[in-house]
């Protein structure tokens, strides 16, 4: 190489290199400008996105017409959530008296409109009884929810909304069924730790809190969740909550066509046990909050008398979602509803020793499939019998006229 080709080379090459020197520079301020950025908007959200708990997502919609498969409910039906993540409508300033509905499945009734969901129900008759508006029923229940989720719920949102009055809970058939899954399928039996009960029980909740991973702490993983959510997890060939009733056809189906029904109980005392716990544990954390509490036992369709045309509308006491098959094996309605009559009773036995209010609503509301659709979901008829008793407890035992604030807020 001549000394010109060896001085052209090395003139590229500091050429180059001084390029490459400028461009560091120029990369810097990109980087710290996109940190600057980054900082920025997730700041941002941490201030607009509500650092607040929600069952629902706010202003979550959906829309049912499922006639010919989910009989006794007037369709087409509408469940709308407000703002706070509840059923039902929001409490003004006139609101004087409010209550929280807390439950799972029973408590929402997914598929009645919101008009015909029981707390709503309950509300306008107590409105009704005085004359004027100043009573509030706000519904956060969901779907599959036990004791478990309540706990946090009832902690969390009584913190959240002060002027919580009272919390009402119809429970008990998610925590039977939870259970007797356990028991039958221990391998599914996780303890979920303090992170995944947050996941369990709201669909929105403090992305930066200590429970929450690190990696989730921030805009990204608060929009990955809600993005993701769904109101009861199911599978790519079962998803709760469609429009039309799929999901309850489906899984009538699958327990006409069972393999073996066992008419055996399995021993609930254990279960019966922690049952029993978490309802202490709800009615203390209310206490401390000078909340009052009202727990309701849990109807069921499940009887003995049942016809063989009725009992097609059964579909619990299988395996859990993702197990189901036909020729699967499944509990006996007898058993179902021993089951049912046996944490009832816990209910009650924590209720006269504690001294709580309860509202043995198992032994009002007959098993009819004029009330109850399915296994225990109310028709629009089971609904305003519900709301119709509690109504009338609720005045009996000193609501409207002795309990109501004399100003409002």
């Amino acid at each position: 190489m001549s000394r010109n080709e060896r001085n052209g080379t090395l003139m590229v090459e500091q050429t180059e290199q001084s390029r490459r020197v400028r461009r560091l520079p120029a990369l810097a301020v990109l980087l710290v400008s996109c940190i600057i950025v980054v900082a920025i908007v997730e700041g941002a959200s941490r201030l607009l996105i509500p650092n607040r708990y929600f069952v629902w997502p706010p202003n979550f919609n959906a829309r049912f017409d499922a006639g010919g498969v989910i009989n006794g409910v007037a369709f087409p039906g509408e469940l709308t959530i407000n703002a706070a993540g509840m059923r039902g409508d929001l409490p003004t300033d006139a609101t004087e008296y409010r209550i929280l509905a807390v439950g799972g499945s029973t408590t929402i009734c997914v598929y009645l409109d919101d008009t015909r969901a029981w707390p709503y129900l309950l509300q306008q008759q107590l409105n009704q009884s005085i004359g004027r508006e100043a009573f509030w029923v706000g519904n956060v229940g969901r779907p599959g929810h036990n004791t478990v989720q309540h706990i946090l719920q009832v902690e969390k949102l009584i913190d959240q909304y002060p002027r919580i009055d009272s919390v009402v809970l119809l429970l008990g058939i998610n925590d039977l069924i939870a259970h007797l899954l356990s028991v039958t399928y221990p391998e599914q039996s996780l303890v979920p730790d303090a992170h995944q009960k947050l996941v369990m029980s709201f669909s929105v909740f403090p992305g930066w809190d200590d429970d929450t991973p690190w990696f989730e702490r921030n805009l990204i993983g608060r929009v990955r969740r809600l993005s993701t959510w769904r109101p009861l997890p199911g599978t790519s060939d079962l998803q709760p909550m469609d429009e039309r009733g799929n999901f309850v056809a489906a899984l009538r189906g699958f327990r006409q066509r069972a393999g073996q029904i066992r008419r055996d109980l399995p021993d609930l005392s254990a279960g019966r046990l922690k049952y029993a716990a978490r309802l202490r544990e709800i009615t203390e954390i209310a206490k401390r909050r000078g909340v009052r509490v009202l727990f309701m036992t849990q109807p069921t369709l499940w009887s003995d008398s049942l016809s063989a045309e009725q009992r097609k509308l059964i579909w619990a006491g299988g395996p859990p979602l993702h197990k189901l098959r036909d020729g699967a094996t499944y509990l006996a309605v007898e058993a179902l509803a021993e089951g049912m009559a046996q944490f009832n009773d816990t209910l009650l036995s924590v209720c006269r020793d504690e001294n709580l209010e309860c509202l043995d609503v198992a032994a009002m509301i007959e098993h009819s499939p004029t009330l109850m659709y399915d296994d225990a979901h109310f028709t629009d008829r089971g609904s305003a019998l519900l709301a119709s008793q509690m109504a009338e407890f609720l005045i009996a035992q000193g609501l409207p006229a002795s309990n109501l604030r004399q100003s409002s807020p």
